[in-house]
């Protein structure tokens, strides 16, 4: 076993490291083969559609990267989940956060006005 693979079975809780920390390490493990299992469906579906070539195409490809190369696929699947939930938080907070109630006296001044207006439009 060369070097890059026992460092990257140990982090993913192949044989100590990380797994001592982490009190349901094989869950979650399994959780991480499960979500990379739904993204390989997802991604050969979206390319190929339905049938027998795409189907021995998602068992390939599956074997692969949840047997064979897990200790590859298995931190980019969690460096992919990170980078897709920071910008969908990131688009959360420019969507939701500061574009009606931002931080300021202006802010505060166009809240205000928002709730005055409300409030005259119930008394017509």
């Amino acid at each position: 076993m060369g070097f890059i693979q026992m460092a990257f079975g140990s982090m993913l809780g192949m044989g100590g490291g990380l797994c001592t920390l982490i009190p349901y390490c094989n869950l979650v493990i399994l959780g991480l083969k499960i979500v990379m299992l739904l993204f390989i469906i997802g991604w050969v579906r979206g390319h190929l559609g339905g049938g027998m070539v795409a189907t021995i195409v998602m068992l390939f490809i599956g074997y692969l990267a949840l047997f064979q190369y897990f200790y590859v696929f298995g931190p980019m699947t969690i460096v992919y989940l990170l980078i897709i939930m920071g910008i969908g938080g990131m688009v959360q907070d420019l969507a939701f956060g500061s574009s009606m109630y931002g931080a300021g006296p202006e802010a505060e001044a166009q809240q205000n006005n928002l709730v005055a207006r409300m409030m005259a439009g119930r008394e017509e």
